[in-house]
């Protein structure tokens, strides 16, 4: 007897999706939190040994709190200018704008700003607080490098990240890694990051946007067509500085220029992995 294969339905996807913003939104909360409560702890212990058992309390609590609110409300922004992002306007990019309004439509979503990097690789990636704050974030190049097929598919892949709030975790991660790479190092910083907004990430949106384009197999050619013409002199990521350098794996194609000593071995969010996946399907 032939076992049919599972049914997935719009119920289960829809309790993925719903798992998936509570899993983003936790980390982000504790991103957020860890920094504050190590400041907090450190400030509040020396009170303490001074004598001042009640102000180290009190200063624990209002380190904490403070710093934690200070990171969830400018991360997004500290990312935005470590990349040299700009605000786009409709008739500078009509054909992405188009786009981004029919897909916001059929996700469901609130169209996001959308903001360009000068760079001539084909790349993008998300930012914000919750799909209602979001940021688009796109390279000059990308408009044009790809078809218009291949340019649905990368904005339905962004618009993916919006959808499940992984936008949340992205812009924290990043802000809140620049210590740890002061000490660590650029590669141990870009490893955290990437442990921090979640391992997989990239590859599951993919599967997602491929469900929601019109021409599925686009979002596949995309990538390829990212690999084949990402120029090998071009300095990347965008910006300069540690936050710029950070924000490597927030981006849809992570692997320009090379990862820094992260090895890609069994990497699920490596390009050329993802496009090979999304051709099987």
């Amino acid at each position: 007897m032939t076992v049919p294969p599972p049914v997935i339905t719009r119920a289960a996807e829809g309790n993925d999706e719903l798992a998936a913003i509570k899993a983003n939104r936790r980390r982000a909360i504790n991103c957020c939190a860890l920094p504050g409560l190590g400041v907090g702890a450190i400030v509040g212990l020396v009170l303490v040994l001074i004598g001042l058992p009640v102000i180290g309390a009190a200063a624990l609590v209002l380190l904490t709190v403070g710093i934690s609110l200070w990171l969830w409300r400018m991360a997004p922004g500290a990312v935005l200018r470590g990349v040299g992002a700009v605000p786009s306007g409709e008739w500078d990019h009509p054909r992405m704008h188009n786009l981004v309004d029919g897909l916001c439509a059929t996700m469901g979503l609130p169209r996001p700003e959308i903001w360009v990097v000068d760079s001539p690789i084909p790349n993008a990636m998300t930012l914000g607080r919750d799909p209602r704050t979001s940021v688009l974030v796109v390279t000059s190049g990308l408009d044009q490098a790809l078809t218009l097929v291949e340019l649905e598919g990368v904005l339905a892949h962004e618009l993916v990240h919006i959808k499940r709030h992984d936008t949340v975790i992205a812009g924290v991660a990043v802000v809140a890694t620049v210590p740890w790479a002061m000490v660590g190092g650029k590669s141990k910083g870009l490893s955290t990051v990437h442990q921090l907004i979640g391992r997989g990430r990239e590859f599951s949106a993919d599967q997602r946007a491929a469900e929601v384009v019109r021409y599925p197999a686009g979002v596949g050619s995309a990538l390829v067509a990212m690999v084949d013409q990402a120029p090998s002199a071009v300095v990347w990521p965008p910006g300069t500085g540690r936050i710029a350098f950070l924000t490597r794996w927030l981006w849809i194609d992570p692997l320009v220029g090379g990862a820094h000593g992260e090895t890609m071995e069994g990497n699920l969010d490596d390009t050329r992995v993802r496009a090979a996946a999304l051709s099987l399907r």
